[in-house]
């Protein structure tokens, strides 16, 4: 529930506001149950809750009036009016806490249904203040007009309905054959219902009116704080503020905003912290003594303090006094993926995301890539790629020219003129051709032709291409440079990819020499752990040096400054006997495998404090324009 503070109103206010307005609606009706079965008057009590509900949120409104940042962010109906509505609540609380003693004062008044005659008009002036009163704003052309005017005009409409029924309550008794008592929980039912609409609209009221004013306090807090994690934390906060308020995001980012401050750090999380100590739990309790709930309460603590994902404990080993003390350093993918990428990107033009139109980008620079030798979209060949008539007879591998994380990857050997895949199918070139093309209908697809590592790499790839995830990113002078890799390795032989969230290992790269670390997976198994060596072939992967390391590094450099469309990139480079190639590119990189891999957070590191540098200054810009 929002608390009356002098901070601003926030959409994690609003959005537990809305929730805990829901459970009142069962408890409206469990309330008017047991009302007709004990003819105790259970619904008053759910009313007033209500009443001090809009009480708390009316006070929290006026609070944030007093502090408005300038005149064009000032609330339109003012401090005194909220001031007002606060008191007016509090007066019916104190009236339905009375209980027996009200009913008394309100048997000597006459007539006995003008108490319900003030609440209407005060309604009634509720709904007349705000329709005249409400800023008008254009709306995006994604979005719906919030209906606030119209669902308090229901409630206001419901709100004469019950004083109808309680001016002609003597008559309108006897007409329905109805006793006192049910007659009367009729009517308080009628009463709640009113009541949460109101309150809805009000809620809905103070969303329109408090993100904008919150929004710039969240941005002022972001550009403030020193701490390079805690920075981004605020403004992926302000970024999901934004969404509330702003005309520039769509209505498919306004649900992820909130839909992730719902279940982030709230059932959602709770329910993961749950599942994830059930599984993990045991293994972890055998190796640090930690308890599964200790485990889970550290999780909870995180979570609250850091929102660092109840995952996040197990990945990067919370549970190690070493790791824990720097919890709030690590960056989590609603602070990068979702915020930090987005408000850093300036697009012109440049795709990262489209393989083939990437692919395509990078020949034309000169920049050695993997060579795509078909593809097609919409069940026809792309007009390139019309001429070919059967793949070449090479291993091929297909994918589609969208996506991330090896879906839908599919490998194809050549042997003997036909395409043998995993499961045993065998195509003709021609064949394979056509089907590629038939199931381009559902999801456009690319073929390339399937790259051999360098041979020095050969112990430890499992026959399948093992890249390496660089990061650049654009650092202060507007010059680019590597700040963290981590080399990628298939666990099981053949695999079409080497992922890290596919099953797969990586190890951390230093990026001077070139050295390896020890490889890790996920850490999200009972069988998670770290590997000197590596777990299939035995092949040695702690100290290795990578062959044409400076080479690869200098590649990612050079081809950066092509797409600065994105102030981070990350890099899949393969090293190939000839010297290194791009595979793909992904302008917002998930970090976990850096982080996982180095055993270390990025918040405090360069990469941490590249993004930090660069979301304070252009986050006014993208949020505000």
């Amino acid at each position: 529930m929002i608390a009356p503070s002098s901070r601003a109103v926030d959409p994690r206010d609003l959005i537990r506001s809305v929730f805990i307005w829901a459970l009142l609606i069962p408890l409206a009706l469990i309330a008017f149950v047991v009302a007709q079965i004990t003819h105790q008057d259970w619904v008053d009590s759910v009313n007033c809750f209500v009443y001090a509900f809009a009480a708390v949120l009316a006070v929290a409104l006026a609070r944030q009036a007093k502090v408005a940042a300038t005149p064009g962010d000032a609330d339109p109906f003012g401090r005194a009016f909220w001031i007002a509505t606060a008191a007016f609540c509090a007066f019916l609380v104190l009236i339905e806490l009375s209980g027996t003693a009200a009913e008394h004062f309100e048997a000597q008044i006459s007539p006995s249904w003008l108490g319900a005659v003030m609440r209407w008009m005060a309604g009634g002036a509720f709904l007349l203040t705000i329709a005249r009163l409400r800023p008008r704003r254009a709306t995006h052309a994604t979005r719906q007009p919030t209906p606030i005017v119209a669902i308090l005009a229901l409630a206001f409409g419901l709100n004469s309905i019950a004083l109808g029924l309680e001016i002609g309550e003597p008559h309108l008794r006897l007409q329905m054959g109805l006793d006192f008592d049910t007659y009367d929980n009729i009517g308080d039912l009628i009463e709640f219902i009113y009541l949460q609409l109101y309150l809805l609209g009000f809620i809905l009221l103070a969303a329109e009116i408090s993100t904008r004013h919150a929004l710039l306090a969240r941005i002022g807090e972001a550009e403030s704080l020193a701490d390079n994690a805690a920075s981004l934390r605020a403004a992926q906060l302000a970024f999901a503020t934004a969404a509330f308020t702003s005309e520039k995001l769509s209505r498919r980012r306004f649900h992820r905003a909130v839909m992730g401050l719902a279940l982030g750090q709230g059932f959602g999380g709770i329910a993961a912290g749950l599942r994830l100590t059930r599984k993990l739990g045991p293994s972890i309790a055998q190796r640090t003594g930690k308890s599964k709930l200790r485990q889970f309460a550290e999780q909870m603590r995180f979570m609250w303090q850091f929102g660092l994902a109840p995952k996040a404990y197990y990945q990067f080993e919370l549970f190690a006094p070493e790791c824990g003390r720097v919890a709030g350093q690590y960056l989590q993918r609603n602070e990068t993926k979702s915020a930090a990428y987005k408000i850093m990107h300036k697009p012109t033009g440049h795709r990262l995301s489209e393989k083939l139109s990437f692919h395509d980008r990078c020949r034309e620079l000169g920049l050695p890539v993997a060579p795509v030798v078909f593809a097609a979209s919409r069940g026809q060949a792309e007009p390139a790629y019309e001429s070919v008539k059967e793949l070449p007879p090479f291993d091929l591998f297909i994918k589609p020219r969208k996506g991330s994380g090896g879906r839908g990857a599919v490998k194809w050997q050549y042997a003997e003129g036909i395409f043998i895949a995993k499961d045993g199918q065998h195509m003709s070139p021609a064949a394979l051709r056509q089907s590629v093309t038939e199931q381009s209908a559902e999801v456009p697809l690319l073929v390339q032709k399937t790259l051999v590592n360098h041979p020095a790499l050969a112990d430890v790839n499992c026959k399948t291409l093992a890249t390496i995830r660089i990061v650049t990113c654009r650092n202060e002078t507007g010059a680019y440079e590597v700040t963290n890799a981590a080399f990628r390795m298939p666990r099981v032989s053949g695999s079409p990819v080497d992922n890290f969230h596919a099953g797969g290992i990586a190890s951390a790269v230093d990026i001077e020499t070139g050295r390896l670390g020890p490889a890790t997976d996920l850490g999200l198994s009972i069988d998670s752990g770290w590997f000197t060596r590596h777990p299939i072939t035995d092949a040695p992967i702690e100290g290795r040096i990578l062959p044409l390391w400076n080479e690869a590094r200098a590649l990612v450099e050079r081809a950066h400054p092509h797409f600065s469309d994105f102030t981070v990139i990350g890099w899949d480079i393969a090293i190939l006997e000839d010297g290194p190639s791009i595979i793909e590119a992904n302008g917002a990189p998930d970090l976990d495998i850096i982080q996982r891999t180095m055993r270390a957070p990025l918040g405090n590191a360069r990469l941490g404090k590249l993004i930090a540098w660069h979301v304070k200054r252009d986050l006014r810009g993208a949020l505000l324009g």
